[in-house]
């Protein structure tokens, strides 16, 4: 194990803090996050300059064939995420229960604790409702790793509008010294399906509620800041007919998704993030217990 935790810096207005078993020293839930804490098993050095996290969506899985806890595929990888030394923390881009009551969600707490690193989780339409509400937490939420800003949202309705994107402008705007930006979000907040990413199928299309305001406030602002920006939702891959995975750009702005549940292409992204802040990408695929990497993401692009 190791002796000293890593440190992510973590916003103090937007915490919400519970002091839980002696292995799990602090859980932190947010509207927009949970967070798990442990040791790892330390096998070599890391430098302290480069490091990686995961990204993974829909996590509770298939909508029609599901269970208490997180998708047997994903759980399975766990183990393999507990060994691999550069990864600082992992994301949960939504709908990690198939429904909101307490006995689902202990299930999923369960799971992920058996990952030696802190989960974030933004909020899927799964994951909202009254339990999650009695968590009575701020809804989103930043922080920082070395010079690279995360911005968790709740994406309800498919708008970052009133004051949670008052938040999201401000952050932006006032934070100094930032080489990458990188949001998460369940919903693909880009998609509609009379644009140009009509293509990918998302989990429920009647999810859609006929707008967003990504085309006309969000992606202005986040192509004004002179930054590389990466945006990963997961309301994608729960079944096999839907897309698992898929990349695009938009000048400075990344958009990418990916998520579990068709049994097919279920997939976990792997970022790294260099000394230097160059970022790069694996796709590791599910579906085969030697998780070979699926390619580029690249090859995913839309």
């Amino acid at each position: 194990m190791r002796n000293k935790k890593e440190n992510i810096g973590l916003s103090p207005t937007s915490l919400s803090r519970m002091f839980v078993t002696a292995r799990w020293v602090t859980a932190m839930f947010l509207f927009t996050l949970f967070f798990f804490s442990g040791c790892r098993n330390q096998t070599g050095s890391i430098s302290d300059e480069s490091y990686s996290f995961f990204v993974a969506g829909h996590a509770y899985g298939n909508p029609i064939n599901y269970q208490y806890g997180i998708y047997p595929p994903l759980k399975a990888y766990f183990k393999q995420l507990n060994q691999e030394e550069s990864l600082s923390f992992g994301v949960l881009t939504g709908d990690v229960i198939a429904k909101n009551t307490q006995m689902y969600w202990d299930s999923a707490f369960a799971d992920i604790e058996l990952l030696n690193m802190p989960v974030y989780i933004a909020p899927g339409n799964h994951d909202r409702g009254e339990v999650f509400k009695s968590m009575n937490s701020p809804v989103y939420f930043s922080f920082r790793k070395k010079q690279d800003l995360y911005i968790i949202l709740d994406t309800d309705r498919w708008m970052v509008d009133g004051l949670q994107k008052t938040f999201l402008f401000n952050t932006l705007d006032t934070s100094t010294n930032i080489r990458n930006v990188f949001i998460f979000s369940h919903e693909l907040v880009w998609w509609s399906p009379d644009n140009q990413y009509s293509k990918i199928e998302i989990n429920y299309r009647p999810h859609y509620p006929g707008k967003t305001n990504f085309w006309d406030e969000l992606l202005p602002k986040l192509q004004s800041i002179g930054r590389p920006v990466y945006w990963f939702a997961g309301d994608v891959g729960s079944k096999p007919e839907c897309t698992a995975i898929s990349y695009s750009q938009e000048e400075n702005v990344t958009l990418i998704s990916n998520g579990v549940g068709g049994g097919i292409k279920d997939n976990v992204i792997h970022v790294d993030v260099s000394s230097n802040g160059a970022v790069s990408f694996r796709v590791i695929y599910l579906n085969d217990s030697t998780y070979p990497e699926m390619g580029s993401i690249e090859d995913f692009r839309f």
